[in-house]
């Protein structure tokens, strides 16, 4: 119990540390996978690296390169401008867009990751242009992508039906992703108002109607609640320097240097789309947005690894031009990509030294089959927060599944409740998706963004357990 208890509090203290001083959390995780794996939990080096996520790594290099190639040659400036004619200027729509966008993807059969993958480069490019708040773009991303898993086509439908299956019960689709999609799109209503996008529909109305009109500075920046500046990137055409966390005030200070950097307000919507349609796409549009319909049928239709084929693509349009991307390679999210990468290795030694088995006795204390139900959904939802969520679903289903033999519970309730509190925890800044949001966004520093994801994953990961076990397990009719 030592052990798991020094563990546990060498985690807290790095999160400690990291949110005080500018160190990377990604260097303090692997020494302490080091000290408390190798060191205190006498492991080797190569049974402690066995957590380090090559395939997250490959992923986000993977994806980030490709969609550093299509903001190079200005595809992804074209693909914010049709997004923004499809939903006629309205830039409250956006993060709906977003959403459905994201759920369609994954309910035609990606993984969840995977559709994270295609989508978050997009929204973060609308974050960054329209200076709408990364962190409602992206949780919208996140719950759309949890919104579509559990249809019959998708890794997790299909996981969850073989593991029913394999228990005995009846099948429960569609009845289980009809649950999962209304249950994400209240959370993603929630997530909507409490990110600023009821504030942003408002300014908006105030400063040009619902039909494409002008849009100010003040209407654009509404979900952040300030023209915060943006750092390194030009926004519609203007210059912008410093950095933002989303939350400050008419300016952000830039870097250490404590200076007030001052955004220009971006360009109306409806110029940006008319600009949009005067211009032809150049043929390294058209290989870019051929390349990205690549990625989403080989991800999608063959079930090809998302990272390796981002890559594949990425390097085919480098050999095309390669002068014209020589520095994309620097534009990678290093330091996010070592965070990441730094602290879910750290989580696999945890796994290895049993410290989250641990956490897990500690939650199936209770006999009661609700109380039982209850801790499947909590053990769920808090290690799918830091590990693979379908590995958690093989788990914690047939965990549950001899509660459900008797009839006491009801089956598509439980196991609705099981896969919803699995599944909406993969906004953590820990778990592949949450990960994906951090190495895309470019509007505020990468450890401002990934302490505020954590901040709002751990809520989620405390809360929603309970409500889906209320909704599905106690109230279900």
């Amino acid at each position: 119990m030592a052990l798991h208890i020094t563990a546990l509090a060498v985690l807290v203290v790095m999160f400690v540390v990291a949110s005080v001083l500018p160190v990377n959390l990604g260097l303090l995780a692997l020494v302490a996978a080091f000290v408390v794996g190798a060191g205190l939990g006498g492991m080797d080096v190569d049974d402690m690296l066995a957590g380090f996520p090559a395939d997250l790594l490959v992923l986000l290099v993977g994806v980030t390169y490709l969609f550093g190639v299509a903001q190079v040659n200005g595809t992804l400036e074209r693909v914010v401008d049709g997004g923004l004619r499809l939903v006629r200027g309205r830039v409250a729509l956006v993060p709906w867009l977003l959403f459905l966008l994201t759920a369609f993807v994954a309910a035609v059969g990606a993984l969840s990751a995977a559709a994270v993958a295609i989508m978050a480069p997009i929204a973060m490019r609308f974050a960054q242009q329209y200076r709408i708040s990364p962190l409602l773009v992206g949780l919208m991303v996140v719950q759309g992508a949890t919104a579509g898993s559990f249809s019959p086509l998708s890794p997790f439908g299909a996981i969850t039906g073989q593991l029913v299956a394999a228990e005995g019960l009846p099948p429960q689709q569609p009845g289980l992703f009809l649950s999962s999609f209304v249950f994400n799109v209240v959370m993603g209503a929630f997530v909507f108002w409490l990110f600023g996008g009821v504030r942003l529909a408002r300014e908006r109305r105030r400063h040009g109607g619902a039909d494409g009109g002008d849009v100010d500075g003040d209407a654009v920046s509404g979900a952040t609640g300030s023209g915060a500046a943006v750092s390194g990137a030009a926004v519609s055409g203007a210059a912008v320097s410093g950095e933002s966390d989303g939350s400050g005030g008419a300016g952000a200070s830039g870097g250490s240097g404590g200076g007030v950097a001052t955004v220009a307000a971006p360009a109306p919507v409806a110029a940006v789309a008319a600009e949009g349609d005067r211009r032809g796409l150049s043929v390294q549009q058209v290989l870019t947005l051929a390349g990205l319909g690549v990625l989403v049928v080989a991800g999608t239709a063959f079930g090809l690894d998302v990272g390796f084929t981002a890559l594949a693509v990425g390097l085919v349009l480098t050999l095309v031009k390669p002068s014209a991307y020589a520095d994309v390679v620097s534009k990678v999210p290093w330091s996010a990509v070592l965070l990441v990468c730094g602290v879910i290795t750290y989580v696999g030694v945890l796994e290895s030294v049993g410290t989250i088995d641990f956490l897990s006795d500690l939650l199936t204390g209770g006999t009661s089959p609700l109380v039982a139900a209850l801790a499947a959904a909590y053990i769920g939802g808090l290690i799918s927060a830091f590990a693979s969520t379908a590995g958690v679903l093989g788990a914690s289903i047939p965990l549950a599944a001899p509660l459900l033999d008797g009839g006491v519970l009801p089956v598509l309730g439980t196991i609705s409740a099981i896969g919803i509190a699995s599944s909406v925890v993969d906004v953590s800044p820990l778990s592949t998706n949450g990960a994906l949001l951090v190495a895309n966004q470019r509007t505020m520093d990468s450890r401002v963004f990934f302490r505020k994801l954590l901040v709002w994953s751990v809520p989620v990961i405390a809360v929603v357990p309970l409500i889906a076990w209320l909704v599905f397990v106690v109230l279900w009719p």
